[in-house]
Order: structure tokens, then sequence, then C-alpha cells
């Protein structure tokens, strides 16, 4: 192949893989429905949400500014890190906090087979209850990846597959200016689940910020459930 040919193909394949993420990983595709982006505008509330922990030294500071602000959370947590924390999900619990399901490894689930899929989700699911929380009922899949084999396997296991329509930017001020009421907010405690925040450590640290600049705006904070039924919060 001759160097023009050997280009061309490079570029046909780079507007490929950009074309399959804007499919199945980019939350606003409505490709593969239904899922979740968003809550209704009828109040004033958005939801804060932190994938990928629980992550001992992130989560627990995190949740000891939530419990200052009176600001409860929803947390999509990594199986495996979840049952090397299950007192920081009791402590979610008894906080009021919501835990709900971010996978077993952080893979990416559309490229499982049905089987890995039904095996990723039911051990989160088992790792939650066992710490003492409810039965999740939502799926965040790692990414935002899915496709109908991952929609399938959520309504297997009775979730409903839920994504976001805004997301952290190192701007705290910024992302709230941002925010829109029946925003879901992504941000993270952790990375993968790996036990270290590593990079993303800062976006649990800068939840009082963020927080501090909602409220400036009137804009209340519920969890994910209580944005869904339309309630409003604090």
């Amino acid at each position: 192949m001759n160097a023009p040919r050997a280009l061309a193909a490079v570029a046909i394949l780079g507007a490929g893989f950009f074309a399959l993420y804007e499919l199945v990983e980019r939350p606003e595709s409505a490709a593969f429905a239904p899922v979740i982006a968003h809550g209704g505008a009828a109040t004033n509330a958005v939801a804060l949400t932190f994938d990928d922990g629980p992550t001992r030294g992130v989560t627990d500071a995190l949740l000891g500014v939530l419990e200052r602000e009176r600001v409860p959370a929803t947390f999509f947590v990594v199986g495996r890190a979840a049952r090397r924390a299950p007192d920081l999900l009791a402590r979610m619990v008894r906080d009021g906090d919501e835990i709900e399901n971010h996978s077993e490894t952080h893979a990416h689930l559309n490229a499982m087979l049905p089987a890995r899929i039904d095996a990723e989700l039911a051990r989160t699911d088992a790792a939650i209850v066992a710490a003492g929380a409810p039965a999740p009922r939502y799926l965040r899949p790692p990414f935002g990846a899915r496709n109908a084999v991952v929609i399938d396997a959520a309504r297997r296991h009775g979730l409903q597959v839920v994504l976001w329509n805004a997301a952290d930017d190192r701007d705290p001020a910024a992302l709230a200016a941002r925010v829109r009421p029946g925003a879901i907010v992504l941000l993270h405690d952790g990375d993968r689940g790996r036990g270290d925040a590593g990079e993303l450590a800062y976006q649990a640290a800068e939840a009082p910020a963020l927080i501090r600049a909602l409220r400036a705006r009137g804009v209340r904070m519920v969890t994910l459930a209580s944005l869904l039924r339309g309630e409003g919060g604090r």
C-alpha cells in the first residue's frame, strides 16, 4: 500500500472509531434506548453522582463534606472496591446517600458476552446488599458504553441504565453555571475501583466549592431516585 492510501485508510479508521464512540459512549446518543441522562426540570434540583469508588482517604473525606453540608449524593460503586470498604457503604446508607451499580471490574460491558455482563452486575449487586444497602435500581455502565446486550442485561437484573448530562471540568463555578434543573452531574471518588483515585481525586475534593456554587444559584441537591421522582431537596 502506498503512502497516500495508507493515510486514507488511517483516516477512515479514525472516523469509524469516532463514529462508534458517538453511537455507544456519548451520553447524548439516542442509540440503544431507553437510557436516562437527566431528570425533569419541574423542580430546581440536580443529582450529584460519584463514580468508581469507594476509595479510602477520598470517599470518607467526601462523606464528611456531604454530612456537614447536609447534601445527599448518589454513588455508583465498583463491586471490587465495595468489597474492600463495606464500612464506607454502610456509612452512605446511614447518611441517606444512594448506592448504585457501576459494574464489578469497570470494564467495557458492551464488549462482553451476556453471561459475563450478568456476572459483573450480579457481583456488584451482591457487594452492595452485603454492606447493608438496598438492592440497586440503576446501572451506570463504565465509560457510558452500552448496546442492546447491556440494556437487556440491566433489565434482567431489574436495573435502569443511567448516564449523565453534566460533568466536571476542574472549575466548580463553571460547572455550577452550566448545570440546569434536572441535571445528573458526573463526578468521581475513585479511578475504576482500583483503590487509588489518582488524577481524579480532585473531583471529590472540589465538592464543597461545587455545593456552595450551586446553592448560590438556588439549586437544590437530591439523590438520583429523588430527582427522577421530581422531588426537591436541600
